[in-house]
């Protein structure tokens, strides 16, 4: 009953912010203007606000929410760090590289190879960083910082890349910080295409998952393999954070904070813990975009400044206890 009560709760606050994203904002229209514009096809202008421009951002910036949030939790289970991130670890700043170099204009490919560069790139990373763990025997705090130097890494290169190009500030601020202002419905459908299969793949798998955080000694002696199912969770990872990155740039401590949230209010079974992860980094983003959109309206904050505020406490915090 209890966990009833609290996706119950989720679903309206997730509600109650979709609403706050559709119907206020820096416009002169009325509540009536956009009731039209959502109901009505006569009512051309109000109609574009509504359909092109507010409810894709909405629910653009709850999935990308939801793909930083799982992406976390499987960081968390298969690195045995309870401050993993994906982009805080730099496997977001994979495909920052490769949007970077996309908006140099130092190659010119269509929006879904666009979409599918991103992927592979944090890809590509996320395997390194799973091969660094499974090598080395880390503990949470060295891993942490591998992972923020090897994001802070990838965050160079693009930004050197992004001024060699010299790319519209607009574009920079978007990637390196987060920004959903150029929401479209197309994204939606990408993101979609991955968020879906990886969240069954993950159920699927989950049991496995947790075995690893008693240490791979003893993940063998249970009979799972340890490398390979790490390998499986950091694929998975890579792919989210990819696409996240793509849909909204480096928004920073979702994947931090949506796990952790998630075993204070559900507990630690794997099949809450994932789902809850994957609503929680929903919520959190979608209201960070609230926040950053009508905080300073006009003029709008970057989504990784509003998720920064919330999120770093909590690194210091969780550092703190590891120390």
């Amino acid at each position: 009953m209890r966990l009833l009560i609290s996706y119950i709760s989720f679903f309206l606050i997730i509600t109650s912010f979709a609403l706050v994203g559709l119907f206020i904002g820096p416009t002169d229209a009325t509540l009536s203007d956009l009731m039209n514009g959502l109901f009505r096809s006569d009512d051309a202008p109000m109609k574009i606000v509504v359909w092109s421009i507010r409810i894709p951002r909405v629910i653009l910036s709850l999935l990308t929410g939801c793909c930083l949030g799982l992406s976390g939790a499987l960081i968390q289970l298969s690195s045995r760090s309870s401050i993993g991130d994906p982009n805080l670890f730099g496997i977001g700043g994979g495909a920052s590289i490769f949007l970077a170099a996309s908006y140099a204009g130092i190659f010119v490919l269509d929006e879904h190879w666009i979409f599918l560069g991103s992927i592979i790139s944090s890809l590509i990373v996320s395997l390194i960083l799973s091969r660094l763990i499974s090598s080395k025997d880390l503990t949470p705090i060295k891993l942490a910082l591998m992972g923020i130097a090897l994001g802070t890494l990838t965050i160079s290169i693009g930004t050197a890349v992004i001024s060699f190009g010299r790319v519209f500030p607009g574009q920079v601020i978007g990637l390196v910080a987060g920004s959903f202002t150029s929401s479209n419905w197309d994204k939606i459908v990408y993101l979609l295409i991955i968020l879906i299969p990886v969240l069954l793949i993950t159920f699927v798998f989950s049991k496995r998952f947790y075995p690893i955080m008693l240490g791979d000694v003893l993940s063998k002696t249970l009979g799972v393999n340890p490398i390979r199912n790490r390998n499986i969770a950091m694929s998975l990872a890579g792919i989210l954070s990819g696409a996240s990155v793509y849909a909204g740039g480096l928004i920073g401590f979702v994947g931090l904070i949506a796990p952790h949230l998630s075993r204070k209010i559900l507990g630690n079974h794997p099949f809450h813990l994932i789902l809850g992860s994957t609503i929680l980094g929903g919520l959190l983003t979608l209201f960070s975009d609230q926040l950053a959109r009508l905080l300073f309206a006009p003029t709008e904050l970057p989504v990784g400044m509003a998720t920064t505020i919330l999120g770093a406490p909590m690194m210091m915090y969780l550092a703190w206890r590891l120390k």
